[in-house]
């Protein structure tokens, strides 16, 4: 697994990771990746800014452009079909 050699940590940042570790019972190394983990799981992408369009415009990507109207409803299926079973 490749390693990262973080250089200049500031001595309180470094402090903060010590304790987090400690209080976790994790190495510092170890304490480092889960908070590196959740700083990139919770990163907003370029592609997914605002600007690029919000969960709305996300939402209507899913849908085919034929199928997109403002009331678009999915057809139910009528099919006759036996009751469950559940023996």
């Amino acid at each position: 697994m490749p390693d990262i050699l973080l250089r200049n940590v500031p001595p309180e940042m470094k402090r903060q990771i010590e304790d987090l570790a400690h209080g976790h019972k994790r190495s510092i190394s170890s304490q480092a990746k889960v908070l590196l983990e959740r700083a990139l799981s919770q990163a907003i992408r370029p592609e997914r800014a605002r600007g690029a369009g919000g969960l709305g415009t996300r939402l209507k990507s899913l849908v085919s452009q034929e199928d997109w109207t403002d009331d678009f409803i999915p057809p139910r299926d009528h099919s006759d079909r036996a009751p469950p079973d559940f023996e």
